[in-house]
């Protein structure tokens, strides 16, 4: 059974979201999913593109991640706004903030991951042992 389809033929949202999860996850390169797949290049690419543009977007610098997401502040309602939120729409921003930090920590978590990947591959230093361990 060939896992390659016709010009024109479409993939489902949960072959597409396993193959992003894969790129992502793992490491892998575009190239080597496609083959491995065998998923035209130019699909994946879309496929990536669309899926990078719904992630939340970080700021810059560091002093405003912490205003906006580690300090929880949310944006101040007009003085005019005579009408309190409900408990309800009150734990739904609770948990859009909630998701917002957790994407920053993934990425961030991602991010030094491969930082410590860096410095063994190409530094040979394991910045994950102790100094003075014994080998």
């Amino acid at each position: 059974m060939s896992t390659k389809r016709g010009k024109g033929e479409r993939y489902s949202t949960d072959f597409k979201l396993r193959l992003l999860e894969e790129f992502h996850a793992e490491g892998s390169s575009q190239y080597a999913i496609c083959k491995k797949y065998g998923v035209g290049y130019r699909s994946f690419t879309n496929w990536v593109r669309k899926f990078e543009a719904k992630l939340p977007s970080l700021p810059d610098s560091l002093p405003e991640v912490e205003k906006r997401v580690y300090m929880g502040r949310v944006k101040s309602k007009p003085a005019n706004q005579a009408v309190p939120m409900t408990e309800a729409e009150r734990l739904r921003a609770e948990v859009e903030r909630l998701r917002k930090a957790l994407a920053y920590s993934e990425l961030r978590n991602e991010a030094l991951g491969e930082v410590l990947r860096i410095g063994r591959e190409e530094y040979g230093v394991d910045l994950l042992k102790k100094a003075g361990a014994k080998q």
